[in-house]
């Protein structure tokens, strides 16, 4: 449920859903009736509203958090790996082309089978084997002096922050709102046009307008906080854009050693 259309039916939804139910209190209940109830009901109104205007402000606000903690650590994690990359150059001919192939291989995991695995909402394995190997192939080497013996702890520190992002993006793309969060959620909505009612009108057609306004408000909220709740798929999913990057403009780089090592 994160996607425009899914926006479009779920505002559908509530509109017709708040309209029934005025439509229904309308002709069962009568105005001079609801009338009396006014103060009460806006009492009401005011407690019930605000109760579920923070809660559900700050749902939104919370996922919107984690939204952007998944996007920083997609953008760390690849800046971490053109660290490694770049670092590779200054080992040996035998480390420098295989540390950099894998850092290659690890970057073409994560774009082509990680990131459309996160978008359906599947369990992410595939690059693990490839974050292994890099780990194995940073931990083999063997530096010949202490430039190199400097740079392989700045190498095994970049790899150690790779695994760190790694982690907390797999788990962020896993997280959501809980099953019995939705259900609160949708009560409080209910709960809310139900209260709407009490307040009658003398013109039928300015509150259905207003009701909808009431109603459509409410779904776009709660189709906020389903679009923020899984930042790797729907309208406003997070792309593996540094990656991306990463490949066209950083990966290229030859493999040969660096040209100031001769002088």
């Amino acid at each position: 449920m994160n996607t425009l259309g899914h926006a479009a039916l779920l505002t559908a939804a509530f509109i017709a859903l708040a309209l029934f139910g005025q439509w229904i209190s309308a002709r069962m209940l009568k105005a001079e009736v609801m009338q009396l109830h006014h103060s009460a009901g806006e009492a009401m109104m005011g407690v019930v509203g605000t109760l579920f205007s923070v809660l559900l402000g700050f749902l939104v606000a919370s996922a919107m958090e984690r939204y952007s903690e998944a996007r920083m650590h997609g953008e760390q994690e690849a800046s971490q790996v053109a660290g490694v990359f770049r670092l590779a150059r200054g080992l040996s001919d035998l480390d420098r082309p295989r540390i950099r192939e894998l850092c290659r291989g690890y970057v073409d995991e994560v774009i082509n089978r990680e990131w459309p695995d996160m978008e359906r909402g599947q369990v992410v394995n595939h690059g693990w084997e490839s974050y292994q190997k890099l780990w194995e192939s940073a931990v083999a080497v063997v530096p010949e002096n202490s430039r190199q013996g400097n740079l392989h702890q700045a190498l095994l520190a970049a790899l150690q922050s790779v695994g760190e992002h790694r982690r907390a993006r797999i788990l962020l793309s896993k997280s959501g709102v809980p099953v019995g969060m939705w259900i609160i959620v949708g009560l409080g909505a209910c709960i809310t046009m139900l209260l709407s009612y009490v307040f009658t009108s003398r013109f039928p057609r300015i509150q259905a307008f207003m009701t909808t306004l009431v109603a459509a408000a409410l779904a776009l909220n709660i189709w906020l906080l389903a679009a923020f709740s899984h930042p790797y798929s729907g309208e406003i999913r997070i792309s593996p854009s540094m990656f991306l990057l990463l490949k066209e403009h950083v990966l290229v780089v030859p493999d040969s050693p660096s040209r100031y090592l001769h002088d």
